[in-house]
């Protein structure tokens, strides 16, 4: 009778993330739903004539003097994650700061099976490589959590920015991300 109860309340245990927005639905972890049907996809590209990242990221990716974050990572990115549930936004902004510093925010929205959620996440920079093309952010923290129980922090990412302009996340402990454009 122990087993089946235990059963029992794993299962409902399950049930609630999976609908509420668990772990991976308000995570700061770059990762795709839970439901094998979600599908992540960016917004549109920025309109013609604004100010785009560089292709690569390469030498003309300096940074400011007042910070190690080269200035084509900084700003804010979007992305969605549509699944069963609905549209699940995301919303990256990177600013300048040096290793140690909070440099990234994440704002994550979307429905659950009985509400919505609102989560902000922080994160701190802790390394720059390949020479200014890879930004490596440690875990993060919940700063707000709309319900709290549907907000879980994250694990450390790798940031690189793509040949077209977009910004890639990766979570570094499972290899699942998300692609950003900029806002």
């Amino acid at each position: 009778m122990v087993i089946a109860l235990v059963v029992a309340l794993a299962a409902g245990g399950t049930v609630y993330a999976l609908m509420s927005g668990g772990d991976t639905l308000a995570s700061d972890d770059p990762t795709a739903p839970p439901s094998p049907s979600g599908t992540p996809h960016s917004t549109a590209p920025a309109a013609p004539g604004t100010d785009q990242p560089s292709e690569t990221g390469g030498p003309d990716s300096s940074a400011p003097a007042d910070g190690t974050v080269p200035a084509d990572f900084l700003g804010s990115w979007s992305t969605t994650i549509d699944n069963a549930s609905g549209e699940h936004s995301r919303r990256l902004t990177v600013q300048q700061g040096e290793v140690g510093d909070t440099v990234l925010s994440l704002v994550a929205d979307g429905p659950t099976g009985n509400g919505t959620y609102h989560c902000v996440f922080e994160a701190d920079l802790t390394a720059v490589h390949g020479s200014g093309t890879r930004l490596v952010i440690g875990p993060s923290t919940v700063t707000v959590g709309q319900p709290r129980s549907a907000c879980t922090p994250g694990s450390a990412s790798e940031i690189t920015l793509l040949p077209d302009g977009s910004l890639k996340r990766v979570n570094t402990g499972n290899g699942e991300q998300l692609t950003y454009r900029r806002d």
